[in-house]
């Protein structure tokens, strides 16, 4: 399948995203539809380094995708590509990952909780589930070390339910307990949880005490 082999990719723009992390527009020369939770791996022509990044837009936005790509001092790709600019090229190979999707058929009520740039992929979703219409509560609730941090909080400040480790401490039972009040005793309630490893180890024990059912937790990690 396409999705599978190389192919060429441009770059439509590079904007500050946070401030560790930058949004990365790029338009494939083959367009294949996405799922909400996919990722790309995506590389220089000519080299074979590559990453995988996760998808940042939803699958209404056809043609253009975006990433967000936390930029790390020692990394070997992310600073190159944050340095990008229109009309380079990249290529690219994907979307590929089922195990973190979610589909508007799946319903609600869902829960997407990020840690530091594991909020990437659930932007997407986001933005997916509330072009699907769907009534069912959708609770968004990001940890960061502080709102410079956090990837597009202009574009989702809104929606979110936010957490500065620096000031407030890391997410902890109580916190997560009012957070989800909404959807706690509802047993159709899905989390997508993205992050660090150690992120992840924490809030996995924590969703299944307070009653999270363990079928309707998805986790990715972030690394």
């Amino acid at each position: 399948m396409r999705r599978h082999a190389w192919r060429k990719a441009r770059v439509i723009r590079v904007e500050q995203a946070a401030s560790d992390m930058v949004a990365l527009q790029i338009e494939p020369d083959e367009w294949i539809p996405h799922l909400a939770g996919q990722h790309y791996e995506i590389r220089f022509p000519g080299e074979t380094l590559s990453r995988k990044f996760s998808i940042a837009s939803a699958p209404e936005q056809t043609r253009q995708i975006d990433f967000g790509i936390q930029v790390l001092a020692k990394g070997l790709l992310s600073p190159r590509l944050a340095a990008c600019r229109p009309g380079d090229h990249l290529e690219v190979r994907g979307p590929t990952g089922a195990a973190f999707v979610w589909r508007p058929e799946e319903g609600g009520p869902l829960v997407l909780l990020g840690g530091g740039a594991g909020i990437t992929p659930l932007a997407g979703i986001c933005d997916h589930y509330a072009a699907a219409g769907l009534k069912p509560p959708l609770i968004f609730i990001v940890s960061a070390r502080s709102p410079a941090r956090v990837f597009r909080l202009d574009r989702y400040r809104r929606r979110m339910i936010t957490r500065y480790t620096a000031e407030e401490g890391r997410i902890d039972r109580d916190f997560l307990v009012k957070a989800l009040a909404p959807v706690l005793d509802n047993p159709e309630t899905k989390v997508r949880l993205c992050g660090p490893l150690g992120f992840m180890s924490a809030m996995v024990p924590l969703l299944l005490e307070l009653g999270i059912n363990e079928d309707g937790i998805r986790s990715e990690a972030f690394v």
